[in-house]
């Protein structure tokens, strides 16, 4: 973003923020359709180095999402599976820890019917992705750096990694396994990565399945389609015209991050299904509302 777009923008903002705003939610009437009528999965065949083996999705059980499991070239020992479900509108710090719940829930389950035994914990720590790089040179300051504050804060992403070691069941093969989970685009991108412990040490290991972190989560999408694509911005009047400029910007960035359009069309979705694996996922109006 140049300073001299970044002004305009700026300028733009702050005559939106002097007409009177809306303080209050309101309810609207009805809805003409569903908040979410589809979801696309989006998963590229190719990211980097990582190579989209197989895609798989249940209509039968829409709740459990999608999975992609890719591979690494020159790195058979190691499969790096993603998968994908719906996690609704949440605030993403509580979202991200509902989330690991569940996941701890699921090994637990593992050990109970011992497809795990032995399962050590090693690494339990929030895992931020790299912002991406600013297009702003210029050193910014006042209602200026707010903005920037406000988008960058929103645009964060970060997850959590738990980092495992376990027994696999009925070989007994000691196995290394790292989860990642993450929030975004109202559902949970989760990836789990193994490989035996023969096969690989711990370290090269640990840096593999971080850099499938880095790589895939941010290059797999959920294009929504429905009603969330009309956003409703709440300001409050009494804010002077530098605080509803950055609020303006920080719930717009918000909306613009839960990937909504009005159409199919309009979210390119053929465009995307020219080099990408595409799972839709269909939805009524009572199984996904707007709260």
């Amino acid at each position: 973003m140049s300073r001299s777009y970044l002004t305009l923008s700026l300028a733009a903002l702050v005559l939106a923020t002097s007409i009177p705003a809306v303080a209050a939610k309101q309810t609207p009437a009805s809805e003409s359709r569903p908040y979410i009528e589809t979801s696309y999965l989006i998963a590229p065949r190719q990211v980097g180095d990582f190579e989209l083996e197989v895609a798989s999705y249940d209509a039968n059980q829409k709740y459990s999402g999608a999975g992609f499991r890719y591979a690494l070239k020159g790195h058979q020992e190691t499969r790096f599976d993603v998968y994908v479900y719906p996690a609704g509108r949440l605030d993403p710090a509580s979202a991200v820890d509902d989330g690991m719940k569940a996941f701890r829930y699921d090994i637990s389950q593992a050990v109970k019917q011992n497809i795990y035994t032995q399962v050590q914990e090693l690494h339990d720590s929030p895992f931020p992705l790299p912002a991406a790089e600013s297009e702003d040179s210029a050193p910014a300051n006042g209602t200026d750096a707010a903005i920037l504050k406000a988008i960058a804060d929103v645009d964060r992403l970060v997850g959590h990694k738990l980092q495992m070691r376990f027994n696999l069941q009925p070989r007994d093969w000691p196995m290394y396994s790292s989860g990642y989970l993450f929030y975004k685009q109202l559902y949970y991108f989760k990836l789990r990565a193994s490989a035996a412990q023969e096969r690989i040490t711990q370290a090269s290991f640990d840096s593999l399945t971080d850099l499938a972190a880095r790589t895939l989560i941010p290059a797999l999408q959920v294009a929504n389609v429905g009603s969330c694509a009309d956003a409703t911005i709440y300001l409050n009047p009494d804010a002077t015209p530098e605080q509803g400029a950055v609020e303006l910007v920080r719930q717009t960035r918000q909306h613009q991050g839960q990937n909504c359009h009005s159409s199919a069309e309009q979210a390119g979705i053929e465009q995307s299904r020219r080099s990408a694996d595409v799972i839709e996922i269909q939805y009524t109006a009572d199984e996904w509302k707007s709260q």
